[in-house]
């Protein structure tokens, strides 16, 4: 074997063709994947061998000129073999895709004990944080799906605000690989890059080393792979040389935090002219249209169970409900979870680490948001994060360019929330078509918009203004117009919302408007159980202020819900505000009097002084009468009136006479549409059937009812039907069905506080 010599001045020719074919070490690596499964007593190898041990190969020598010839013809040798073992055209075997080729083949390391002398795989991944990964099942799978040789993408993204865990999955992604996990694709080399500015440890800590720039890339290329020629080559060259290396062989490149990187465009277009078996993944803040996997909280179990896991190791214990606490104020961002509880395990108390989360200031926030909100401040973008942040649930998109004063520009609206989303700092969800925000980015948001209070003042005046618009097309009574109670479903959280924050602020007018236009749907079928608290409020509020046509419409309307929930105590209260409203009467129309009287009426009715209630019934068909209403107002207001006579007449068992007056309230109903009394005359009318031994008339009434019941989701009105169909079960049908029913009219009932009608079901069916 020749001796090493020192260098000689060839001819540019000779000096060009070594270059190109810089490094048969290289070479000898690659080919070891099969020479020590296919080769291994191979001459070729031993020639290889010979000659690389023989030359240091890091200088240019008079020996490896004279050998050249020599060793090009034995590797030759070996790329022609591998064409015939793998079926690949002839001369199609490169220094640049064998170990490619092979793969692609099924020829890969055996790790069984003794059939394997491979070198470990070269690899820069930074130890672990964690001791076990926690979650991400489903998006471990789909990283893995696509890093797999068969997986056309070569570049894949993931994307999520800071601290959401893209770098830690990408990390235990790239172990899965580097150990040998049979549910992931091996590589031949995984190189790690970060252009990680910062950590969040105990506190924010600025990171001293990172790969900010291409340049910093292909130099951790060069000290993972041990190939310092890169360093050495002019920048022009380093490119080439660079993508000629990794096109050697399987490897996975990690570029993480690609937001911070400083040359972005330079960076992305070297990983598209790598070759497709050279894997890329991408960790940013921002969205990349590159095979993108988007990362967002973890689910509740996932969280806890983090939680749990970081406690453990610190010899901390929280309780289930401290647990749920911490995952809550977090939001489920990991990074948040592992800081928290780290500052509880430095003696801080759990109150204090809860609350400084929030803190526009505060560590968390800053780590996660603080550099994605920089760069937009009073931009368009900024003011869309801030009124995103006014909303307690997903609002409608059309509100959200309102709130943020930006409706006159929509170009700029659609800029902005492409922005936010961009930076992950807003998600549209597809299903909803609303943009939906973590509660942690929210909390740092609505710290953002209290350091503007001049835009936070204009922008909540924007947003109760656009809910009492929005209430006057979807809200009020069901007969006077079309409304859709799935928009005010919708929109339920958002509503209630602003109620309470003009109730905090003292916006008394707005409360008592949006009230008054929700106030039939949050009593017929949201059943908010605080809407006694929100009248006696009111009431209060218009009283103190002398309002008093106000102070006689909240009275009605409180009365109404202690006349149905029937208890003594309940009926009591509801004459006592009901006589002290008559006595005020003159502050309101003719036709606001007949609902008093009305609600005088049904008092009567549930107290069983059926004398006086039929008094109260001609007080209101004269106030009905002398209000001169137009024709569709006027059925409205007399409707009530033929209605109660009818139950009255029920009561006093005059089912002939009742059944008359029942069928004309449907018939007066059904001219102004008003469905819900429709279907409770229905249900009066099924009843009758029922005591007049009318079975299949009753059946088809309340077989009909009973469906549309269900649809209104009135629940009230659903479990009186239910209630009806126990009789009829009872009388022709199953007892088992007519027990079911009646079960449910129960606890309907009972959830409802209807105290009287729950006993009434009981003692009609014996239970």
């Amino acid at each position: 074997m020749a001796s090493q010599s020192e260098p000689w001045n060839m001819p540019k020719s000779w000096e060009r063709k070594i270059i190109k074919d810089w490094e048969i070490d290289r070479l000898l690596m690659d080919l070891e994947i099969i020479t020590q499964q296919k080769y291994r007593d191979n001459a070729r190898k031993d020639l290889l061998l010979g000659l690389l041990s023989g030359y240091g190969l890091k200088k240019i020598s008079k020996d490896l000129v004279r050998d050249y010839a020599v060793v090009r013809g034995a590797v030759s040798g070996i790329y022609r073999d591998i064409e015939a073992l793998t079926g690949e055209t002839n001369k199609s075997v490169r220094s640049s895709n064998i170990a490619y080729t092979l793969e692609k083949h099924g020829y890969r390391q055996n790790s069984s004990p003794g059939n394997s002398i491979i070198s470990p795989i070269p690899n820069n991944l930074p130890a672990p944080t964690y001791r076990e990964f926690i979650g991400r099942d489903a998006e471990m799978k789909l990283l893995l799906e696509r890093l797999a040789p068969n997986h056309g993408a070569h570049i894949i993204t993931l994307n999520g605000i800071g601290g959401v865990g893209k770098t830690a999955l990408v990390l235990e992604a790239a172990y899965l690989c580097l150990n040998g996990n049979p549910e992931a694709p091996r590589f031949n080399a995984i190189i790690f890059t970060s252009a990680k500015q910062q950590e969040l440890i105990h506190s924010i800590l600025r990171r001293q080393q990172g790969q900010r720039n291409l340049r910093d890339i292909f130099r951790e290329i060069a000290y993972t792979l041990d190939e310092p020629g890169i360093l050495q080559s002019p920048p022009d060259d380093q490119f080439y040389m660079v993508r000629q290396i990794l096109s050697r062989q399987r490897t996975l490149l990690i570029v993480d935090n690609m937001e911070t990187i400083e040359d972005t465009e330079k960076v992305i277009s070297f990983l598209y002219d790598l070759p497709t078996h050279v894997k890329i993944i991408i960790t940013t803040r921002e969205h990349i249209a590159l095979v993108p996997i988007s990362l967002k909280h973890l689910p509740l179990n996932d969280g806890l169970q983090l939680i749990q896991q970081q406690a453990t190791e610190k010899g901390l214990n929280f309780s289930e409900e401290n647990s749920k606490l911490i995952y809550q104020r977090t939001g489920g961002i990991p990074l948040a979870i592992v800081y928290a509880i780290a500052q509880v395990y430095d003696g801080y108390s759990l109150q204090f680490v809860l609350e400084r989360l929030a803190l526009a200031t505060g560590d968390v926030a800053r780590f996660c948001f603080e550099q994605s909100v920089q760069s937009m401040k009073q931009k368009p973008p900024h003011k869309l994060l801030m009124s995103l942040a006014i909303y307690p649930e997903p609002p409608i998109p059309a509100s959200v360019g309102e709130v943020a004063g930006l409706t006159m520009s929509p170009d700029l609206i659609n800029d902005g929330l492409a922005r936010l989303q961009k930076l992950s700092l807003v998600n549209l969800n597809q299903e909803t078509g609303r943009f939906e925000m973590l509660s942690l980015t929210r909390e740092y948001a609505l710290a953002e918009l209290a350091a503007y209070p001049e835009f936070e003042r204009e922008a909540r005046q924007r947003w109760v203004q656009w809910y009492l618009d929005f209430a006057r097309s979807y809200a009020g009574e069901d007969w006077e117009q079309w409304v859709d109670y799935d928009k005010l479903k919708e929109e339920e959280g958002n509503l209630r919302n602003v109620l309470y924050w003009c109730k905090d602020q003292n916006r008394y007018e707005a409360v008592r408007d949006l009230w008054l236009l929700l106030s039939h749907y949050a009593n017929l079928y949201a059943y908010w159980d605080d809407r006694l608290d929100w009248l006696q409020w009111l009431i209060e509020q218009s009283e103190r202020r002398g309002e008093w046509s106000y102070f006689v419409r909240f009275m009605i309307r409180k009365s109404w819900l202690l006349i149905r929930l029937c208890s003594q105590e309940s009926l009591n209260e509801a004459e006592e505000i009901l006589r002290r409203a008559w006595i005020l009467r003159q502050h309101v129309s003719d036709q606001i009097q007949a609902d008093l009287a009305e609600s005088m009426a049904r008092l009567k009715i549930r107290q069983k002084d059926i004398t006086e209630a039929s008094d109260w019934l001609k007080i209101e068909e004269e106030l009905v009468i002398s209000s001169n209403l137009e024709p569709r107002k006027h059925i409205r207001y007399i409707i009530p009136v033929l209605y109660h006579q009818a139950e009255i007449l029920y009561l006093q068992g005059d089912y002939q006479n009742s059944q008359i007056f029942f069928e004309q309230v449907m018939e007066s109903a059904e001219e102004i549409s008003w469905h819900r009394v429709i279907n409770s005359a229905q249900n009066w009318l099924a009843d009758i059937a029922i005591d007049l031994d009318v079975r299949d008339k009753a059946e088809q009434l309340l077989i009909k009812g009973f469906t549309v019941a269900e649809t209104s989701k009135n629940q009230r009105r659903l479990a009186r039907y239910q209630r009806s169909l126990a009789r009829w079960e009872k009388k022709w049908g199953n007892p088992e069905k007519a027990r079911d029913f009646a079960n449910k009219a129960i606890n309907s009932f009972r959830h409802l506080g209807m105290t009287r009608d729950v006993e009434t079901v009981k003692k009609l069916l014996d239970i």
